[in-house]
C-alpha cells in the first residue's frame, strides 16, 4: 500500500498544505540532510504534519531519527548522545536546534522521481520510554516496521479512507501510539493530519466539527472527560483509544451517543499494536500476529512488525474467542498469601458513582494496599457534607461486593484529578510521595504582582491534614491554619523574614471548604509598616486584618 494521497489533496489544514508542496518538502529535507552528512536526527514537534514530512524525508535519506517522550534535562542528554542535528517546529533551548520552517528552503534541485512509499525500509527510529513503570529505556523500530503496524491498523479498524477524513489528536506524537495513529495511519489512508495535539474538549468538539468527516485519536482520560450528551461530533466517524483501561461502562455511554463504537487499541512501545476491541470485553489480536503466554500467564507476541518474538508484562486470560487483560506482572501482587489484580481492584472501583479516577498500589512503608483516588462532582460534594471518613466507608462497602478483604486498600488519599502524563500513566514515584506527604498548604496555582500588590490563587486541599479528627464530619479549614497560610507569604513578598509585632482586625467571616477555589490578596502599606491579607473564596472574604510589622 502505497501513500493515499493524489496531487490535488491536502496533507493539512491551518494553513492548508497541499500534497505536491508537502512531497516538495520532503525532497528538500532529505536533500539538505544527505549533503550535510547527517546520521542521525533529535524531533521535537509539536505539528503532526510536519513531523510527518520530517520522517518521511530521513526515511528517504536513511538517517537515524530520536523521538523524546518530553523535554526533561535526562530526555536531552540522551538524545544529546547520538544526534548530529535538532529538527523541531518551535523554539526551544538547544543550541544545535533548527526549525523546521527555516530547515532547507532554498534546495531547488531536486529528484522527485522517486515514490515517497520508496524510502529506506530499515532506518532507525528510536524511542527512549518516560520510565513511568520502570528505568526508561530506549526502543529500536525501523521505517519499515512502523509502516506496516499502520497498515494493519488500517485493515482491521474499518475507518473509511480518502483525503475528506481528518485525523484529530489528543496524545502526543512524540510517543508510539500517537506516531503510528495521527502520523503513520493518516499517510497510509490519505487522511488530513490535524496539525496539533487537543487539551480540551470543546477544542476536539471544534476541531473535529470543522472537518466533513473526523476521525479522533485519544485516551480513555480525555475521553471519560468529554461530555459527550452536550458537545456536538457530527462528523465523527471513528474514535481510537489507548493509553490506559477504557472502562466498559464508558464505552458503552459513548457509543450510545455517537451510534457506534470505540476502537480500543492495545499496545506498547516495544511490540506496537498488539489488539483491538470494538465494543466487545475481549481483545482480539492482530492480523498476522500470533500470541501466546509464558509461565507466569504474561502475553508474548510475534508479528511481521516486530524483528522477533516480544514478551510484555501484562498477564492475560486466553479463550477461543479472544483474551482478557488482568493486569502487568508488576501490578500483580501477593498479600497475605493472596495474589490481587489491582488493576482489577481499579477497575471495579472507577465504577463507583463517587469516582472519577483511582490508582492503587501496595503502600510504601506497610504491608497493605493504598490507594490514590479522584473523585468526581457526587465525591466531593460527599467529601463535603459528610467528610473523609464517610466517603471511605462508602468505597469499601462498595468493593467488598467483588473484593475479598484483603483486596480492600487500608490507606486513601483524595484529590480531584490525578496527574496521568500524555499517555494516561500514573508515575509510581507521584503515588508514592501523595501516600507519604501530608498536605498541609493550599494548591497554588498562579501569582500575579503589581507594584505592592501579591495576590496568590489556587485551591483548598480534598485531603487537608487538618480536615481530619475534630472537623472529619463537616471539614473546614480552620481559622488558625488560614492564617498560618498568609504568614507563610509573607516572606515570599519581602524576599526575606520579617519581625511581626501584632495582627489587628483579624476577621474570619466564611467557612473554607474541600476543594475551594481560593484567593490571597497582599497589599503592603510601606508608611505604616502593615500588611493588609485579604483570603477569600467565590468573591467573598474568609480571613482579613492587618499585620503589623517591627519598625525596622
Amino acid at each position: 500500500m502505497g501513500l493515499g494521497y493524489l496531487a490535488t489533496d491536502y496533507v493539512a489544514q491551518n494553513p492548508s498544505w497541499t500534497y505536491p508542496d508537502f512531497k516538495l518538502r520532503v525532497w528538500q529535507i532529505a536533500h539538505q540532510l544527505r549533503s550535510q552528512n547527517v546520521n542521525t536526527v533529535a524531533l521535537w514537534f509539536e505539528d503532526g504534519a510536519k513531523l510527518a514530512c520530517t520522517l518521511l524525508a530521513c526515511w528517504h535519506a536513511n538517517v537515524r531519527t530520536l523521538c523524546l517522550p518530553n523535554l526533561t534535562q535526562e530526555s536531552v542528554q540522551w538524545a544529546e548522545q547520538y544526534a548530529d542535528l535538532w529538527l523541531t517546529d518551535k523554539s526551544i533551548e538547544i543550541e544545535q536546534a533548527v526549525v523546521f520552517d527555516q530547515f532547507a528552503t532554498e534546495v531547488q534541485n531536486v529528484d522527485q522521481n522517486r515514490p515517497l512509499r520508496a524510502f529506506y525500509p530499515h532506518t532507525e527510529l528510536w524511542l527512549k520510554t518516560s520510565g513511568s513503570t520502570g528505568k526508561p529505556k530506549t526502543i529500536v523500530k525501523t521505517a519499515q516496521q512502523l509502516w506496516r503496524n499502520a497498515e494493519v491498523c488500517a485493515s482491521v479498524f474499518g475507518f473509511p479512507a480518502g483525503n475528506d477524513v481528518s485525523a484529530v489528536c489528543t496524545v502526543s506524537i512524540q510517543h508510539l501510539y500517537g506516531l503510528i495513529c495521527q502520523i503513520m495511519l493518516p499517510l497510509v489512508l490519505g487522511w488530513q493530519i490535524e496539525r496539533k495535539q487537543q487539551f480540551f474538549p470543546e477544542n476536539v468538539a471544534q476541531a473535529c466539527g470543522s472537518a466533513k468527516k473526523s476521525v479522533l485519536i485519544s485516551s480513555p482520560t480525555m475521553l471519560a472527560s468529554i461530555q459527550w450528551q452536550r458537545l456536538a461530533f457530527p462528523s465523527l466517524v471513528g474514535i481510537v483509544s489507548a493509553g490506559g483501561l477504557l472502562a466498559d461502562q464508558l464505552s458503552k455511554a459513548i457509543q450510545q451517543q455517537i451510534g457506534f463504537a470505540v476502537t480500543d487499541f492495545y499496545g506498547s512501545t516495544e511490540a506496537g499494536a498488539i489488539a483491538y476491541r470494538q465494543g466487545s470485553t475481549l481483545w482480539q489480536s492482530m492480523p498476522t500476529a500470533k500470541i501466546g503466554v509464558d509461565e507466569r500467564s504474561a502475553l508474548w507476541i510475534e508479528a511481521d512488525w516486530l524483528a522477533g518474538r516480544e514478551q510484555s508484562e501484562d498477564v492475560i486470560a486466553l479463550y477461543a474467542t479472544g483474551f482478557e487483560i488482568l493486569g502487568r506482572t508488576d501490578r500483580m501482587i501477593k498479600l497475605g498469601d493472596k495474589r490481587l489484580s489491582l488493576a482489577g481492584i481499579e477497575q471495579s472501583l472507577r465504577l463507583n458513582s463517587l469516582v472519577s479516577d483511582c490508582y492503587i498500589g501496595q503502600h510504601p512503608e506497610k504491608q497493605r494496599l493504598a490507594c490514590w483516588l479522584a473523585l468526581n462532582e457526587n465525591g466531593i460534594e460527599m467529601f463535603r457534607e459528610q467528610g473523609r471518613k464517610a466517603v471511605i466507608e462508602a468505597l469499601k462497602a462498595f468493593l467488598a461486593q467483588t473484593q475479598e478483604k484483603i483486596g480492600i486498600p487500608r490507606f486513601w488519599r483524595f484529590t480531584d484529578t490525578l496527574p496521568r502524563n500524555s499517555q494516561s500513566k500514573i508515575s509510581y514515584l507521584a503515588f508514592e510521595s501523595a501516600c507519604l506527604q501530608k498536605q498541609r498548604e493550599p494548591i497554588w496555582q498562579s501569582e500575579t504582582r503589581v507594584d505592592n500588590v501579591h495576590i496568590w490563587r489556587g485551591k483548598v486541599p480534598i485531603d487537608l491534614i487538618y480536615f481530619r479528627g475534630h472537623f472529619s464530619n463537616f471539614p473546614l479549614v480552620p481559622g488558625v491554619v488560614e492564617l498560618q497560610w498568609v504568614m507563610d507569604k509573607i516572606p515570599a513578598f519581602f524576599g526575606q523574614e520579617k519581625i511581626v509585632q501584632r495582627i489587628d482586625n483579624l476577621k474570619f467571616q466564611k467557612f473554607l471548604r474541600p476543594n475551594d477555589e481560593i484567593e490571597l490578596n497582599l497589599v503592603w502599606d510601606k508608611d505604616k509598616q502593615r500588611m493588609k491579607f485579604l483570603l477569600k473564596t467565590a468573591d467573598e472574604p474568609c480571613a482579613s486584618g492587618l499585620v503589623i510589622f517591627s519598625d525596622e
